[in-house]
This record gives C-alpha cells, structure tokens and sequence, in this order.
C-alpha cells in the first residue's frame, strides 16, 4: 500500500509540475507566437482586409478623430529610447510591431511585421517644436533618416517640446493646418539605439528632453515582459509590454478578411478616408466591421478560414506524469508476458477504465487486459466507458511490488498461499485497489480543481489588469478632463480680464465725451455771449449811425434854411437877353 501511495505521490508531483509549465511564446523565455497572434488578438477590435498589395492589413474599430502615435497614449523616455504607451488593449501590437498607412478609401490601415520596436515612427525637431510621423511599410530606418524620403504632410503630429513627456500631451498638440508649416521648418533627429545588434529609432535624446523641459530628473523606464497581450500598463519605473518574440508561419490567416476590392467595388460611396484631414469615417467603418461579422456573409466579400493555432508546439512526447507512475518492474523490464495479464499503473489504469467502472467501482473484467493504457481505452466498449466494468470472470495478476503490496500482512510473512487456491485477490486486496482508486480520483480532482483555480486566478489577473487599464485611462481621462477645465477657467479669466479692461476703457471713453461733451456745451454758450455782445455792440453802433445821420439831416436841412435866407436878403440880377438865333436859310 506504501508503495502505490508513493506512485500516487509521484504521479500527482508530475500532474502539478505539467500544469505549472510555463507557456511558449514569451520572448524572454526564448520561446515566441507566431503571427497568427496577431490575427487572433486584434479581430475583436477591427476587420482585416486583404489588400492587393500588402496582404492582410487591419483597419481598427476607433473613433473619427483617430490618429496613429496620438490618440490615446502618450511618450515614456526608456532605455530604447522615446517609447509609445498606448491604452489601447491591441496597442502592444500595433505601436510597436508593423506599420501604419493611409488608405484613399479605408483610411488608417496596419500592416502587421515581426519586429519589436519602441516605436515605428519619424522625429523632427525645430522652432521649440518636436514632430513625429509614422514609418510607411517597407521603409528602412536609413531610408527614413535620408533626405529622399517623403513623408505625407497629414501624417505628422507636432507638440511643443516642454510637453513631450506629459501624459496629457494631447491637449497640447498642434492643429494639422499649422503641423504643415511647423514640419516643414525642421531638421531630422537621427538618434537611435543599437541592443544585440538590432538598431531602433529612440527619438529625442535624454539630454535634450531634459533641457527642453528645464527637468533634469525625467525618468527613464524599464521595459519589462508581460506575459499575455493588453493594454501597456506602466508600474513605479516600469513600463510592462506584451512583445513576445514573433515567427511568420505559412498557414497563419485571420479567421475572417474582407477582399478589399471587392468591397470597394460594392460600396463606392461608403468610403471610411477622410483624406483632407487624415481622419475617418466612424459611420463607414462600423458598417464595414458589420459585413464582416455577419452570421451569413456574402462569400464574395468575405473569407471564413478554419482556426489556426497561433503558439506552435513542442514534438509529442510521453507525458511524465506516465513515467512517473509506471511501477519500477514495468520501466526496467516492460510489460508482462502476455500469458500473465499485467495491470496497469495506477494512472494508467484509471485512464484506461471506463467512467462507470471510476463511479461505481472496479468490476471483474471478462478478458484479461494485456493492452497498454492508451490502448486498453481506446479498445473499451462504448457501454463499459458509460456504465462502470463489469464485475471479471478471470482476476487480473499485478506486478510483483504491487501484488506484494496489495497482500495482508500475513501473507507477506508467511509466504504465498498453496498452488491449489486460485490467484484471485483476498477482499482486503480489493478493498485496497479500490481505495487506491479513489485516492487517484481524489488526487486528480485536485488536480483538476488546481488547474481550474489556477485559470480563475489566470482570468482575475486579466481582469485586475484590465481594471487597472481602465482605472488608468479613467484617471487619465480625469486629468484630461481637468486640464480642460483649468484650461477653460484660465481661458474664462483671460475673457473677463479682457470684458474688464474693455468697460474701463469704455467708461473713460464715456467720461472723455461727457468732458467734451461740457467743453463743448461751455464754448457754445462763450459763442452765444460773444454773439449776443456784437448784436449789442451792432445795436448800438446802428443807433449810434441813426443819431449821426439824423444829426447830420439836421445840419443839412440847418444849412438848407440857412441859404434860403441869405437868398431871400440879396436883390434878384436882371436876366440877360438872349442871342438871336441863326437863320436856317443862311
């Protein structure tokens, strides 16, 4: 019994050991997913496309105002250089794997690739400004740092360099029409850095960064693995990122891609772009994401491919928890001749026997099993793996440990019982197989019950972790919201300073009228005097000529009476006679 206890032990240690393996796909654990991942993780959060010229490309579910390396994220300065922390939770895989691109018709599109990177992205700098526009597929870093390259005008997101940092960087970033001027009155910053021989664009160096916003303690994070894909999350001085080491596979396919053609074609006038301002239509774009999940798509926009498995695994291999529990007898030397049945190990036993016999016990089987484990089950009836074993005409031999174990006490001292008893097992025997089962049951419903405890505990660090995303954006949104508002009453202030300023100088405006007003009411009444002084002074002058015209009709008519009697006084002369007047005839 101490013996079948002990293979228990062992097989449950193996069980245990087999449910804490750690999974594939981390690249700090060497392992990696392949790009099936990407396809899976991002297919709730927007419709792959099959595009003519770059494959499959992703056209996320986001708001009209969506912008690569602007919406909902913020820059962190870490030992890779300037690195996008998005709180998206597909951000771990389209900010820093693949590039971005803009569509005529489907607006912003991701092109997946396999390479990690803080950021895939261009840095400009000049006039107090930092500008940052996103890599175009199949555009080296050494193609983006030459003079050659083109980056499309809306593209480009400008901020002022002070706020480069801040989480809330986006109420600081510049409208498109002035990033246009700004960009185009810059110089390229070509900083980048070089870890195990793989070159990444870092941005704005460390020391440039803290001059510009006068800080010389900015902090620069770590970059440590998360294990499973979602939102990047930053904790103290760390910045925890799903970046898993990505393998292309041939068979690796979304499980549903629209042909982009075809839907062009179906729908011209739905177009998502908005092409003047780099935007989308959010309208347009929830109707295509609905063609694309339809229950009954039209198979001549829409491809359903079969699930792929996007970790690879490991060759098959004989699951230690079977080696584990072979008897020491089986492992050295193989299974019993066939003339002697040999039972199982007790995981394999138990593998090997139909539910009812594990529910209702073990019951005699009517042909020895010779078969191993695996085979034994498969071989079984249908009725034996629903209803229990049947009670055996033929008991079965055990090994000799087990057989040795499985015998009372008596019998281990004494020796074997005479060769004419029948082989068949005391009931102490099979009471202790039977408590040796259940045992095993027991053990591998704690197995079981560790397993499921172990996805609980799994599926609450998703949630704690999307809570915690949540909570974040939530505070950030706070701060956001904040900043508006301080920005506002700031802007409020200013406008009443200014309502202010302009009723002051309004009533001195008033008051200046009202002196003139006074200036002008006191020299009209000086005019109106002045005036009434000249009539005065015209009366009199008119009287005044009155007088002397009277004076002067006086003296006249004075003089007049005068000369009338000196002409009376004088004797009148005799007239002359008149000359004879000339004859007409002569």
């Amino acid at each position: 019994m101490r013996i079948l206890n002990k293979i228990w032990s062992v097989g449950l240690m193996a069980i245990a050991l087999a449910t804490i393996t750690p999974k594939q796909g981390i690249a700090q654990d060497g392992g990696y997913v392949t790009d099936q991942e990407f396809y899976d993780s991002l297919q709730p959060y927007g419709t792959w496309v099959s595009d003519d010229q770059y494959g499959n490309v992703w056209v996320p579910d986001v708001d009209e105002d969506f912008r690569p390396y602007a919406t909902r994220g913020h820059w962190v300065l870490t030992e890779y250089g300037n690195t996008w922390v998005s709180d998206y939770p597909w951000g771990w895989a389209t900010f820093h794997y693949g590039r971005w691109r803009y569509d005529d018709y489907y607006g912003w599109e991701w092109v997946p690739g396999h390479r990690w990177a803080p950021a895939w992205v261009s840095w400009r700098q000049g006039r107090g400004y930092y500008g940052w526009a996103p890599l175009q597929p199949g555009i080296s870093i050494t193609i983006s740092f030459g003079r050659s390259y083109h980056v499309p005008d809306n593209y480009w997101v400008c901020a002022p360099e002070a706020y480069i940092n801040r989480p809330d960087i986006n109420n600081y970033y510049v409208p498109p029409s002035r990033s246009v001027t700004i960009i185009h009155n810059t110089t390229i910053i070509n900083n980048t850095y070089v870890n195990n021989n793989v070159t990444y664009v870092a941005g704005p160096r460390v020391q440039d960064i803290r001059r510009v916003t006068h800080n010389n303690n900015v902090t620069v994070y770590n970059i440590n693995n998360a294990p499973r894909p979602g939102a990047v999350n930053i904790t103290n001085n760390t910045v925890n990122i799903y970046r898993p080491a990505v393998k292309s596979v041939p068979d690796a396919r979304p499980t549903r891609v629209v042909d982009a053609a075809a839907y062009r074609n179906q729908h011209p006038n739905e177009r998502i772009a908005n092409h003047a301002n780099a935007t989308i239509n959010h309208t347009n774009a929830a109707k295509l994401a609905v063609v694309a999940r339809s229950k009954t798509p039209d198979n001549k926009v829409v491809r359903i491919n079969q699930p792929v498995n996007p970790r690879p695994q490991p060759a098959q291999q004989q699951p230690a928890q079977q080696q584990a529990a072979q008897p020491a007898q089986q492992r050295k030397h193989g299974n019993q001749p066939a003339q002697q049945p040999a039972v199982q190990p007790a995981q394999q036993q138990k593998a090997a026997q139909p539910s009812h016999q594990r529910q209702h016990g073990n019951q005699p089987a009517q042909q020895p099993a010779v078969q191993p484990a695996q085979q034994q089950q498969a071989a079984q009836p249908s009725h034996q793996r629903q209803h229990g074993n049947q009670p055996a005409q033929q008991p079965a031999v055990q090994p000799a440990q087990q057989q040795q174990a499985a015998q009372p006490s008596h019998q281990r001292q004494h020796g074997n019982q005479p060769a004419q008893q029948p082989a068949v097992q005391p009931a102490q025997q099979q009471k202790a197989a039977q408590q040796a089962q259940q045992q095993q049951a027991q053990q591998q419903r704690a197995a079981q019950q560790a397993q499921q405890q172990q996805a609980q505990q799994q599926k609450a660090a998703q949630q704690a972790q999307q809570q915690q995303a949540q909570q974040q954006r939530a505070a950030q949104q706070a701060q956001q919201q904040q900043a508006q508002q301080q920005k506002a009453a700031q802007q409020a202030q200013q406008q009443q300073a200014q309502q202010q300023r302009a009723a002051q100088q309004a009533q001195q405006q008033q008051a200046q009228q009202q002196k003139a007003a006074q200036q002008a009411q006191q020299q009209q009444a000086q005019q109106q005097r002045a005036a009434q002084q000249a009539q005065q002074q015209q009366a009199q002058q008119q009287r005044a000529a009155q007088q002397a015209q009277q004076q002067q009709k006086a003296a006249q008519q004075a003089q007049q009476r005068q000369q009338q009697a000196q002409r009376q006084q004088k004797p009148q002369p005799k007239p002359k006679p008149e000359p004879p007047k000339p004859d007409a005839n002569q």
